[in-house]
């Protein structure tokens, strides 16, 4: 690969790791708010995994299409980094995160995670994104 093309993924990378923060920030702020607004803070905690998620993928060189399933992009990246397969692991259960509380419910809502719930997530995260910014770093250029 060329310093050009490192720099790029680089970049992408760092992009990745850029909004996941914003959503990780998001999410405890929702949570530390009075009262605290769970359903809110479980969106920004699925969406930060994903963002991140997504990082590694492009670390990997792996090209992946438009979708929020945890499962999916979860998978693809355990594959290919497996020493945080156990972290990424337990982000499965978010994908229903991203819309379980966005929109009106007809029938039968999702279940709303407690705090305690969503502090573990984002502990996960913060542990998980601790990855690619090391993956970043030592991906050519600046």
């Amino acid at each position: 690969m060329s310093e050009a093309d490192a720099r790029a993924v680089r970049r992408q990378i760092e992009g990745w790791i850029a909004v996941a923060e914003v959503d990780r920030r998001a999410a405890h702020a929702c949570l530390a708010a009075a009262p605290p607004l769970p359903s809110v803070a479980a969106f920004h905690c699925q969406q930060a995994a994903e963002k991140l998620l997504k990082g590694f993928l492009v670390h990997a060189r792996v090209v992946f299409r438009k979708t929020h399933d945890l499962r999916e992009l979860g998978d693809a990246v355990a594959a290919r980094f497996p020493d945080i397969a156990p972290s990424v692991d337990l982000m499965e259960d978010w994908t229903i995160w991203n819309v379980a509380y966005r929109y009106p419910v007809e029938e039968s809502p999702e279940p709303e995670p407690e705090p305690n719930e969503l502090w573990q997530a984002l502990a996960v995260i913060d542990a998980v994104a601790a990855r690619p910014r090391a993956l970043a770093a030592r991906t050519g250029g600046t």
